[in-house]
Parts: C-alpha cells; structure tokens; sequence
C-alpha cells in the first residue's frame, strides 16, 4: 500500500502541474508565448483522476483502522473526524467542479474559463496543504508554507510542462522568457521561503535529519535544485543569446529537461513524504535510514548528531561533479537528447550526494 500512495501523490502532484501550468498559459496573451495546443481530455483527465491520486492517504488510514472497526465504520469516522478525510471531501466537491466547468467551457469564453479553473485548482492545492503532515502538527504555519511551497512548484512546473510538450512551434520566444523568468525566479523564492518554515515546523535540525528516510529525502531533493538552476540560468541567458543570433533555434527541448528535473523532484518529495517527520524524539537505531546505512552502519541513539570532515574522497566527488557540468553543457552544446542531457543531471546530483555523505562523522 505505501508504494501505491507514493505512485499516487507524485501523480496527484503531476495533475496539479498540468491544470495550473494550462490556465496560466491560457490567461497570457498569445503574442507573449508559443502557440500552445491543450488536448481538452489532459485537463479533463487531470480533474477527474486528483481525488483519485488524494485518496489513497486516505484509503491508507481506512485499512488500517479498519481490522477493530470494520470497513464501513473505519470509512465513515476517517471522512467524519480525521483532518485528512474532511480534507478529502473538499477536494472531491471541488474536483467536481472543476470537471464540470471543463465539460461546459466554450472555446470563444477561454479567459472566464481559465480565470475559474485556476482559481478551483488554487483551491484544491489548498485542500491537500490542509491534510499535509505540516497542516495536522501546525494548522495554521504548516497549511499557509504547505500551500504556497505545492502552489510555486505546481505553477513552475506546469508551465514548463505545458510549453514543452504542447507547443506547436517556439514563435514568440523571448517575449516568453521576459515574463517566464519573473515568473520562475518568484516561484522559486516562494519555494524556498515556505520550504524554510515547512522545515521549521516538521524537522529538528537539517543535518541531523539526513539520519532518517524524511531527511534523506530532503537533501536529494534540494541536491536536484542544483541542475534546475543550471538549466534556468540556460534557458534564460545562453538560449536568449542563441536566439537572437538565430531565429530558428528551437530552445524547447532544455525546457523539456528542466521539467523531467522538476518531475524528478516531485517523485522524490511524493516517495519521501509518506515517511514520519524527524520531529520530536525520533531518532533510533531502527529509524536510520537503509540509505544512510550505506555510509555510516556505526549504533546511532537519540543523542546522535551529524558533523563533517574533509578528505581525498570528498575532492574526488566534487571533481566529478564538475566534469558532469561539463558534460551537461557538452550535451546542449551538441543538441544531445533529452534523456542523456537528463541522465548526467542525475549524475551529478549523485556526486553531490556522494561528497556530502561521505563527509559526514557521527558524533
């Protein structure tokens, strides 16, 4: 079950993406952006299978209730009294609106119908911050970070998505990138501020955390925000540059990689998520992350923390991860595929990762 409420959130994440990047994109005057075509059934599909994905938390805490109480009893009181099942019913109601509004948008009430959708999909997002781990330990802290941290991501993400996927041509390309910068840049100062207090709320001590499964994920999360600035800075400045020196430069497959990094992102914060916060007295030796054992299988207890030391390995780590900066601007250099592109991304972040790890000593 745990593996299904993993593959669930990062798709629930995925439909959030996909409707605010489509109505954000459809509110922006089309001589500011490529031409897009938006297959009606992505907004169709996304709105009608989000309770689906946000269900499987809930579906999680029914089945496990539900040996002592019986099915029918565990569904009533986890929809009546748990915070993520009162959550679940409004996310269902507006779900629902949402696809009726899908249903019955005509093609010449496109703004009415954008402006609508994204405010329903905002308040969806809302719902699902209101249910978060942060939301249940600080209702009002962990819901307002929770929803403006899913909210700048879902906008960054999806209009990357959007336009990298659903563009017909890359017309209008650098009026795009005026706007689309701000854009970016706002998103991820939104994302890192509310990801400070969604920090503050559920772990105690950054480092430490790496010690657990929560924690783990939170680095190789923030590790991958190094390559999604590499390519922002691209995209923003070398693409520019290309573009003016040649019209016919087709800057959209960098706009693909930067949203298979963000996605990647957003699988890990879906897989790590469902793990318990590093909050309170949670460190045991039980608790210690299998990823973290790779590294360092000494006894840890509770009064466990994390220190750093610099050796010969270290120097190697960060040497490799230079020369596969090297490598990724090699490949857009040499208009290499997506997927290679991607895949020394990952490289890198796994030397990054290797290089922090090793560096670390318990104490």
């Amino acid at each position: 079950m745990d593996i299904l409420v993993m593959i669930s959130q990062a798709l629930l994440y995925v439909c959030f993406a996909v409707l605010a990047g489509s109505f954000i994109l459809l509110l922006v005057p089309s001589n500011f952006r490529p031409d897009i075509k938006i297959p009606k059934y992505f907004l169709f599909i996304s709105a009608i299978t989000l309770p689906v994905f946000a269900f499987f938390p809930v579906l999680d805490i029914i089945l496990f209730i539900a040996p002592r109480l019986g099915l029918i009893e565990s569904f009533n009181i986890v929809l009546t009294t748990y915070t993520v099942g009162t959550a679940w019913v409004f996310t269902l109601i507006g779900s629902v609106l949402l696809v009726l509004l899908i249903t019955l948008a005509r093609p010449n009430e496109k703004g009415t119908f954008a402006f609508l959708g994204i405010l329903l999909t905002f308040g969806l997002i809302l719902t699902v911050a209101w249910s978060s781990h942060a939301g249940v330990m600080d209702p009002i802290t962990g819901i307002i970070s929770d929803f403006f941290h899913l909210t700048a991501v879902s906008i960054w993400v999806g209009i990357l998505l959007i336009i990298g996927w659903c563009a017909t041509n890359h017309n209008n390309w650098l009026p795009f990138l005026n706007w689309f910068r701000i854009v970016a840049i706002s998103c991820l100062i939104i994302t890192a501020l509310s990801g400070l207090f969604l920090m503050n709320v559920l772990v105690d001590g950054y480092t430490d955390s790496w010690m657990v499964s929560y924690g783990q994920g939170l680095l190789i999360k923030h590790l991958f925000l190094l390559p999604l600035i590499f390519y922002a800075l691209v995209n923003s400045l070398i693409v520019k540059y290309k573009i003016s020196k040649n019209a016919k430069f087709n800057p959209i497959p960098l706009i693909r990689v930067e949203g298979l990094i963000l996605l990647a992102i957003f699988t890990i914060t879906a897989i790590f998520s469902q793990q318990s916060p590093p909050h309170g007295n949670y460190l045991t030796n039980v608790a210690v992350s299998p990823l973290f054992r790779l590294f360092h299988d000494g006894i840890i207890d509770p009064g466990s923390t994390i220190g750093f030391v610099v050796n010969v390995n270290i120097v190697i780590f960060f040497f490799l991860a230079i020369v596969f900066i090297g490598l990724m601007t090699l490949s857009i250099y040499k208009k290499a595929s997506i997927i290679i592109t991607f895949l020394f991304s990952c490289l890198f972040v796994m030397s990054i990762y290797f290089m922090f790890m090793i560096s670390v000593v318990i104490r």
